[in-house]
């Protein structure tokens, strides 16, 4: 394994891998994320990752109210891409359901898993 990855955290580790289109869970430990960075391992294709879902609600919320919403955004969702919230953080994902507690639940009607 390349010493370096050896020296990441898991939240740096855990992004690498997502940032790579990796398909990893948070909850996946240190040398579970270095292996899958390095190719070592790969993770199962199956394994849903659970802050997609909201990505995916909440573009498809941000899509059907477009006219409303667009000259509010400042982030890439504003871009009108359906896959914006991709390049987002986890924790960024959830700061947006947070600040749009008022139309939560018609975001939440469009997650596709629960």
């Amino acid at each position: 394994m390349d010493p370096a990855w050896l020296t990441a955290n898991h939240t740096e580790l855990y992004q690498a891998c997502r940032g790579a289109g990796l398909n990893v869970h948070p909850r996946a430990g240190r040398e579970e994320l270095a292996a899958y960075i390095t190719g070592e391992r790969e993770p199962a294709p199956e394994a849903p990752h659970p802050i997609d879902d909201w990505r995916d609600a909440i573009m498809k919320f941000v899509l059907d109210y477009w006219k409303k919403v667009h000259v509010q955004l400042k982030c890439p969702a504003g871009t009108g891409d359906p896959k914006a919230c991709y390049g987002c953080t986890d924790a960024q994902v959830m700061s947006c359901l947070v600040e749009s507690q008022k139309v939560e639940g018609l975001i939440d009607a469009r997650r596709l898993r629960r």
